[in-house]
């Protein structure tokens, strides 16, 4: 890649990078004889490169031959300080160079995920798992298909992103720090080793496709990394130039940077405009409420909506479990849902589950996890147990006592016309002791709110035509009272 092109499409930028790093994971041993490597050292320099960085002889002694492709400026995993436990996501994961490394430090009970938008890399990647399995005895490293703008994993999924030289070479790098804005936990990090600018390059090397592949041509200004970063939402974002990959590069004569003094002004050097850039920060927020650290995740077989209550045929277990979470939510618990058809990668990301759906199938859901363990598989666990797990006291001090509850649910079971739903809260209103007199005052008070609005509709109707279906003589509003009628905000009360 000779040309000089002027790069202003995005599709066109990805076809170029997409296009330079298949021809290096299909030609890299053919390079490694003399070569360079895109945005590394040359081939031959590449072990040497690595430790400049920050690995260790040992990290890089453990991992599957071609994983180490010369493709670093910097060490992300070393930035990330991860933990036994935590999901990791790489963007741009390439071989699986820093993936294999963060796959040990997470360990049997954590998770390393690569995305990456070049197949042949993919394919490299996916080879090399086999090799980390007998090395380290681990299961836990995948590799996924997919676009850094666009990341094939659900919200709130990973502990911590990280990213190795890579998010220079995305066309549109706010739309980058929006999705790991988006896939990263509240609570979460991100550790980013970048090439950045510390300011603007001449034209001449902007146009370089070598310079575009190569990690430095479609590099952004240090202050511009740190808008990106806080328009997406993070915080405690911490930025550190570090000058030594640059001069490494300088020392061992690559030939990309030999190219690059021959376009800049007489007497300037590649480390005035350039330089490798840490990157860290976090999302706002807390997994777990402070008084409640045990938190609640659950994970639903396939249904058509979040909380199963939905469509013609409503099962009432699922409106009280939906009823029994907003419950816990109220007292502070952090609740997680995952529906199967609505976020599978959220079940293939956690390991307990992953695990489950390997032995039984879908009959293992619904799964409710706590503190890291499964609690309940294969069915709806009721208040007190969900009250126990997420360490919950149950106080009798206030009105909403269970008897309450169902009266609650038979009102709303005759508000949206829901058989079964009625079926099931008269059952157990009546094993709580409840009279009948009350839950006949429960339906006419749910037949009260569901007519409320069929009436609002006859009122108009009478007024705009003249006829006279509307309740002559109605009873005070279910919704609002008696001063509910020409009210200022009557509008606002019932809809």
């Amino acid at each position: 890649m000779t040309d000089s092109t002027k790069f202003t499409d995005p599709e066109t930028v990805r076809q170029k990078v997409r296009a330079g790093y298949g021809e290096i994971a299909q030609q890299g041993s053919e390079r490694r004889g003399g070569g360079k490597s895109c945005c590394g050292a040359p081939a031959t320099q590449t072990e040497k490169l690595a430790k400049t960085v920050g690995y260790s002889a040992e990290e890089l002694a453990t991992l599957p031959e071609g994983a180490n492709m010369g493709l670093s400026c910097g060490n992300p995993n070393a930035l990330a300080s991860l933990q036994p436990g935590e999901v990791v996501l790489d963007l741009g994961s390439g071989a699986g160079f820093d993936v294999f490394i963060a796959g040990k430090k997470v360990g049997v009970t954590g998770r390393a995920i690569g995305v990456d938008m070049t197949a042949e890399m993919l394919a490299k990647a996916r080879k090399n798992i086999e090799s980390y399995r007998k090395q380290t005895g681990l299961d836990n490293a995948e590799f996924r298909l997919g676009e850094i703008e666009h990341l094939p994993l659900a919200d709130n999924s990973v502990d911590v992103v990280i990213s190795n030289c890579v998010i220079n070479l995305s066309p549109d790098k706010p739309q980058v720090w929006r999705e790991i804005a988006r896939v990263l936990k509240p609570g979460g990090r991100v550790a980013v080793s970048d090439l950045a600018l510390l300011k603007p390059l001449p034209q001449r090397v902007v146009e370089m496709v070598e310079a575009l592949v190569g990690c430095i041509a479609g590099a952004v200004l240090v202050s511009e990394t740190e808008r990106m970063a806080q328009e997406a939402g993070l915080w405690d974002i911490v930025l550190n130039p570090k000058s030594g990959y640059v001069d490494a590069m300088l020392d061992w004569q690559d030939p990309l940077y030999q190219k690059i003094i021959e376009k800049l002004p007489a007497g300037a050097k590649p480390g005035e405009y350039i330089t490798s850039l840490e990157v860290t920060a976090s999302k706002p927020g807390t997994l777990k409420s402070e008084n409640n650290p045990k938190g609640i995740q659950v994970f639903d077989p396939p249904m058509c909506c979040s909380t199963g209550i939905c469509g013609p045929n409503v099962d009432p277990v699922h409106v009280r479990f939906a009823a029994d979470l907003s419950w816990l939510q109220e007292q502070g618990v952090n609740v997680e849902r995952y529906n199967l058809s609505q976020s599978p990668a959220a079940f293939v990301e956690n390991a307990l589950v992953k695990q489950a759906l390997t032995d039984k199938g879908e009959a293992a859901l619904p799964l409710v996890l706590s503190n890291g363990e499964i609690q309940a598989s294969g069915r709806y666990p009721k208040r007190n147990e969900l009250a126990e797990w997420a360490d919950v006291t149950q106080t009798g001090n206030g009105t909403f006592s269970p008897a309450v509850g169902e009266l609650v649910a038979i009102g709303v079971a005759i508000a949206a016309n829901c058989e079964p739903c009625l079926k099931h809260h008269y059952n157990e209103a009546r094993k709580l002791g409840v009279s009948k007199s009350d839950m006949a005052r429960a339906v006419e008070m749910g037949a009260k709110v569901k007519d409320s609005p069929h009436q609002a509709i006859l009122r108009l109707a009478d007024k705009l035509t003249g006829a006279a279906l509307s309740d002559s003589n109605p009873e005070p509003d279910a919704c609002c009272g008696a001063n509910a009628e020409g009210h200022k905000s009557a509008s606002k009360c019932c809809g």
